[in-house]
């Protein structure tokens, strides 16, 4: 967008008001932070001149409307209208608000050349604008039915990851889509931009650290605290690993500033049974397959599960499937005559109480 296009919005907004009342020309100025950018209240509003909140609500409201009328004749304000319109179409017909103000004056956030362009908008029935809300960012639409368009495919796509239960890479996440028949939303087939645009727009649907995309209530895309990240850095690891290295890895990744304390993760997965310690200090993921509890509890837990005894290999080899241990070790455990019963053919079984 041109600096001066944008500079010069605020010339048109003062032309535009400048035959309303005084007091409902403050009461449109400082609810729609003209002049600084900074929007008030109702009630800050109406404490100041002694009216209600309703009653501000109400001036506010009859004054859009009589200013609309002017507006439709405006050509000065045609041109931002036509502008903002031509950017929402070009972008699929939904765009994000911050990334509409970003394009056009260069700031996403508050200022008087955004809030003068917000004013504007508002008085024009041309695009649509849906406020922030738990689900979505605040976002301006080229139609009713484009909004409703869009809303149904970001519910569906949050249904679709719900039912997946995985976050998806990126990088992959359009034929994701695509695979699972994500309706788009301008009566076209499903482009990369839909996608795009619901990634910006949604609060549902986000990306972690790694570039995955998941929902936003998974903890491997938002997580929330050490026991979190440990998780989802010990998962791509694949491989059991020390509290230390995880600690490690934690800080590598580089989630925030705040640095993960050795001792803070050891006892955050010691209390999580996503984690199972495997050794001296090792964990692993209890998704893995691996056991909680002793070298003589898992082996209790195999010949519980198993339907006949077993030779001592087999023994050995699925304890070492569930814990990180030396064969010794399982061979001590063995030699427990209170637990095991040793056969004629060297197979075990747990002895009958």
């Amino acid at each position: 967008m041109a600096k001066d296009f944008s500079a010069n919005i605020q010339k048109t907004v003062v032309s535009l008001v400048k035959d309303l009342a005084p007091r409902n020309r403050d009461i449109i100025s400082r609810r729609f932070g003209l002049k600084n950018g900074k929007k008030e209240t109702l009630e800050s509003i109406g404490r100041n001149y002694s009216i209600t909140r309703e009653r501000v609500r109400q001036i506010e409201e009859f004054t859009l409307k009589q200013l609309s009328k002017l507006a439709d004749v405006n050509t000065d304000v045609a041109s931002y209208i036509s502008w903002a319109r031509d950017f929402v179409e070009a972008r699929e017909g939904v765009v994000k608000e911050k990334d509409l103000f970003k394009a056009f004056s260069g700031q996403e956030g508050d200022s008087s050349a955004n809030a003068s362009l917000l004013f504007l908008l508002s008085i024009n029935a041309s695009l649509v604008r849906t406020l922030e809300s738990n689900e979505f960012n605040s976002f301006w639409s080229s139609s009713a039915q484009r909004s409703d368009s869009f809303n149904n495919t970001v519910s569906t796509l949050v249904k679709t990851l719900e039912k997946s239960r995985n976050v998806v890479s990126a990088d992959n996440f359009y034929s994701f889509a695509k695979e699972n028949s994500i309706p788009s939303f301008n009566n076209s087939e499903l482009a990369k931009s839909h996608i795009d645009a619901c990634l910006s727009v949604s609060k549902l649907v986000n990306k972690n650290i790694f570039n995955e995309v998941g929902l936003v209530s998974w903890p491997e895309v938002k997580p929330r605290g050490v026991k979190d990240k440990a998780y989802m850095v010990l998962k791509r690891s694949n491989s059991p690993k020390h509290f230390g290295e995880i600690a490690k890895l934690i800080n590598e990744t580089g989630f925030s500033d705040k640095r993960a304390n050795v001792q803070t993760v050891h006892n955050e997965l010691i209390k999580d049974n996503r984690f199972v310690l495997v050794g001296r200090g090792m964990y692993a993921l209890s998704e893995w397959g691996y056991s909680s509890g002793t070298v003589k509890d898992v082996l209790v837990n195999i010949l519980k599960k198993s339907q006949k005894p077993l030779a001592r290999a087999s023994l050995v080899a699925k304890v070492m499937d569930a814990r990180m241990v030396k064969e010794n070790t399982i061979l001590l455990n063995l030699q427990d005559s209170k637990t095991f019963s040793k056969k004629e053919d060297g197979t075990y079984t747990l002895r009958k109480a």
